[in-house]
């Protein structure tokens, strides 16, 4: 008999109740549900804590039983309708706080931490090595150029004492990006796409790297493959075999075994549902896995969230599909057999550009988000939690 895996979704909404989602496949990948509330953070919190809840383009990893939650921003009113040049109104969260959430206790701990402290930041991806969170790129506001904020700078945060380090590696950075995604295999910490300025590549000499300019913003989609060689402090630009993704923002990563996965995100006015693997041992890609699916798949999506619950399984949910469409499902991918199913629960709601992390195995726990439409411009945006 076939061991369950169980997957918990955690949503935020008022008066900051947590509502726990708990999807269970069983032998046959037949999917049940059923839903537990669970109230935290009420509104007689003092009144900074009634913030920490409004937040997307953040960052969380698991380490030692516990969810490290850190940066991102939550959107502002305006009072009248704007366009996608108008400077956004966010208010970004404090680079000093880093908040844990134990997820056996259902308690939340702020905590200051120390330091070298990263700009404060949105769209940067993390992971963890050891006792360290890596933490690379993303956007700021601390600059005075409207238009382009991207980093390429990278910090390590020592989870037990919560301080901060910059890195200053040898080699050639990533391009300044945000929205990519990472994950570490042994003693790497890898980089794949992102979001960020053009660059002179003239100065990579034998570096093969693809950037295709969007038509709005001086920016573009990128393809950079690059790993942080943790021993040796340095950026290193490796080669690949194989049919390698086309560039790509607000993607998913995650990693099982020798293995990495990569699923969708935007490339120019598409958001894709292509899947392709990464053997992290021979360095070769697979090529677009969806393409042989012969079953229903996920459609297209940016800001999802994809999250291995087992060495063989993994989650899929929400995002942000091709026709502005804030999504709600949730499929699990099999990856022995390359099968999708979907999830039949009704009970999560639509959200993008949450976060998500396994604290525990087969249980994933999602935080933040937005609800509506982040591209719609006549309204301010719904942050999960608000």
């Amino acid at each position: 008999m076939t061991t369950p895996v169980w997957l918990c979704s955690l949503t935020v909404s008022p008066p900051f109740i947590i509502v726990i989602i708990i999807i269970i496949v069983c032998p046959g990948h037949r999917i049940i549900s059923r839903v537990k509330h669970i109230k935290t953070m009420p509104r007689a919190e003092p009144v900074e804590y009634q913030f920490i809840h409004r937040r997307a383009g953040h960052v969380m990893v698991a380490f030692d039983k516990r969810l490290f939650v850190w940066g991102g921003y939550m959107e502002l009113p305006h009072s009248e309708s704007y366009t996608l040049m108008t400077p956004s109104k966010c208010l970004y969260h404090s680079a000093i706080d880093v908040f844990m959430y134990d997820p056996l206790l259902d308690t939340w701990t702020r905590r200051m931490s120390n330091g070298h402290i990263p700009l404060q930041l949105s769209g940067s991806c993390a992971a963890v090595h050891k006792q360290h969170m890596y933490l690379f790129g993303g956007w700021t506001s601390s600059t005075s150029d409207e238009y382009e904020n991207s980093s390429n700078s990278l910090w390590r945060l020592h989870l037990p004492t919560l301080t901060w380090e910059l890195l200053f590696p040898e080699g050639i950075p990533p391009f300044p990006c945000d929205k990519a995604a990472c994950w570490v295999f042994k003693n790497r910490f890898y980089v794949f796409g992102g979001f960020g300025p053009s660059r002179e590549l003239h100065t990579m000499s034998g570096i093969k790297v693809n950037f295709v300019r969007d038509s709005v913003f001086p920016s573009g989609w990128i393809d950079q493959l690059v790993y942080y060689d943790i021993e040796n402090n340095k950026w290193v630009w490796p080669e690949t075999r194989g049919p390698k993704p086309s560039p790509r923002a607000a993607h998913t990563a995650d990693i099982t075994g020798d293995k990495v996965y990569i699923f969708g995100g935007r490339f120019k006015e598409t958001r894709m549902n292509d899947l392709h693997c990464l053997d992290l041992t021979s360095l070769r890609w697979s090529g677009n896995l969806t393409e042989s699916a012969i079953q229903e798949t996920p459609e297209g999506r940016s800001w999802h969230t994809f999250n291995f619950i087992s060495e063989n399984k993994a989650v899929i949910y929400g995002g942000f599909n091709t026709t502005q469409q804030v999504l709600k499902d949730i499929w699990v991918l099999d990856v022995t057999n390359g099968k999708w199913q979907q999830s039949p629960s009704e009970q999560a709601g639509p959200v993008l550009w949450h976060t998500s992390a396994v604290g525990f195995p087969g249980e994933v726990t999602f935080y933040g988000g937005i609800k509506n439409n982040l591209l719609d411009y006549s309204q301010p945006k719904m942050i999960a939690g608000c």
